[in-house]
């Protein structure tokens, strides 16, 4: 510990002073209320009494490789010896010219322009307004009624205005529903609690059958409907986060990309969380996107510097890119800039995070502990009160369920999930659930000896806990 203040005094300052995000303050109990990190090493956290701690949820889904890469650490170090921060705005800068050219040449090939941001929900912003304003620019009186998007209900895509409106999710922003902006939510592909009567034993079981893809018909048919008034079309890169860690089916976004392409309509894919976790860069790599030259704008944010520092980016098309071009009196320019935009320490810690996950085989590797992590979180199937354990990637969702047999939920105020996450904690695991929902987002880098243990503790805290 540092001179001048006790672990003491650090936790009755911590809940004078902080307002923590997603807390309930009448709730803010044991343990978590105490758990104040100072530091990190490799895949654990360390707190303020020195307990070691597995972060199995990278530090909400952002550190890649651990905490304490020195490889990327010593680069901040050596950019801050420069230089820390110089507006983009009018001049540019090293470090956010050299990862443009980076991101482009890993990107798909149609991705050619970055702009960039600090967070995801900016990233988002950007791609919804840019989305907007090339449809009014390439032709303002042609495009006059393109004022509404296409989601899905249940999405997150952030928690700034616009992101909320596109998101769709009651839980997190349905009191704001007065200041959204409108537009159009089909149903999630939610496999587990099927809106269209199909009653699969979990989320494995469909994806091994199949389905008629009753969400997908509605979402198309809503496309349909409103083709002439969108502006865009959003959905996550693969799997929705925030929702419980909800996999899209197999051609489920794909089909919407190409529907996009026939009505020439902006398709984004939001892959802020996805960024290198399901055992690839992008999502938006799958042959069947790169084909058709979508999607039109993606986002990425989290992991794109490791975990180390705030960074988001927003990739678009020459296309796009294009109409926004003109002579000075036309005002044309896309306004917008926030201050650290384009930052030099942050666009230095992505290169040398990018680095990391150019080297020869890290991908393999990660693909082969993905593998194993599935494997071993089957075992959780046998449990009486696991619903489904929901699996994309390194980003896993774990639903807890009173009733095995009927599916029936847990009401909110038994707070199941948070018990098993404060028995894991006891055991040395950090895990952040979601309502009734155990997540998992474990760093790249942790062994296939972390898995076992990993999957092991979580095992017997839901017995434990639940019974």
């Amino acid at each position: 510990m540092a001179k001048g203040y006790t672990p003491k005094e650090l936790v009755e300052w911590d809940k004078k002073y902080l307002w923590h995000p997603y807390t309930q303050m009448r709730e803010y109990d044991p343990p978590f209320k105490n758990l104040i990190i100072e530091r990190g090493e490799g895949n654990y956290l360390i707190d303020i009494y020195g307990n070691k701690y597995l972060d199995a949820v990278s530090s909400i889904w952002c550190n890649l490789f651990g905490h304490s890469e020195r490889r990327i650490i010593e680069e901040i170090k050596r950019q801050a010896d420069k230089i820390c921060h110089s507006t983009l705005l009018g001049c540019g800068n090293v470090p956010s010219i050299l990862l443009a050219k980076k991101l482009v040449e890993i990107t798909p090939p149609h991705l050619t322009k970055v702009f960039y941001s600090e967070d995801g929900s900016e990233a988002v912003e950007i791609a919804l307004k840019i989305a907007f304003q090339y449809y009014q620019l390439k032709d303002p009186e042609g495009n006059k009624k393109r004022t509404k998007f296409l989601s899905v209900k249940d999405g997150y895509h952030g928690d700034t205005f616009g992101a909320m409106s596109v998101g769709g999710s009651e839980i997190f922003h349905g009191l704001f529903k007065p200041l959204l902006f409108k537009g159009y939510h089909g149903n999630p592909p939610y496999c587990y609690r099927c809106r269209y009567g199909h009653n699969f034993r979990d989320t494995d079981e469909r994806m091994e059958m199949g389905c008629s893809m009753d969400c997908l018909e509605d979402m198309l048919k809503l496309l349909e409907e409103a083709k002439d008034e969108l502006f865009c079309i959003i959905l996550e890169g693969g799997i929705m986060g925030s929702a419980g860690m909800i996999p899209y089916p197999d051609n489920y976004i794909e089909e919407l990309a190409r529907r996009s392409k026939e009505e020439g309509i902006v398709f984004i894919l939001d892959e802020v969380a996805t960024f290198g976790r399901l055992g690839r860069y992008l999502y938006s790599e799958r042959e069947e996107l790169k084909s058709i030259s979508k999607p039109d704008i993606i986002t990425i944010g989290k992991g794109i510097t490791g975990g180390y520092l705030p960074l988001a980016v927003t990739m678009t098309t020459d296309e796009i890119y294009n109409q926004f071009l003109g002579d000075f009196e036309e005002l044309r320019h896309f306004f917008h800039g926030h201050t650290y935009t384009g930052n030099q320490l942050l666009c230095t810690s992505a290169l040398a995070t990018l680095e990391i996950l150019g080297e020869k085989d890290f991908f393999k590797k990660v693909n082969k502990k993905i593998e194993m992590f599935h494997r071993e979180l089957d075992k959780l199937k046998e449990l009486e009160h696991v619903g489904d354990v929901r699996k994309k990637g390194f980003m896993v969702g774990i639903e807890l369920v009173k009733d095995k047999k009927t599916k029936e939920p847990y009401s909110y105020r038994e707070k199941v999930a948070y018990r098993v996450a404060e028995n894991l904690l006891k055991r040395g695991i950090y895990m952040r659930p979601i309502l009734n929902t155990i997540i998992l987002v474990p760093p790249l880098t942790i062994t296939e000896n972390e898995i076992e243990i990993l999957c092991r503790n979580l095992y017997d805290a839901i017995r434990e806990t639940l019974g």
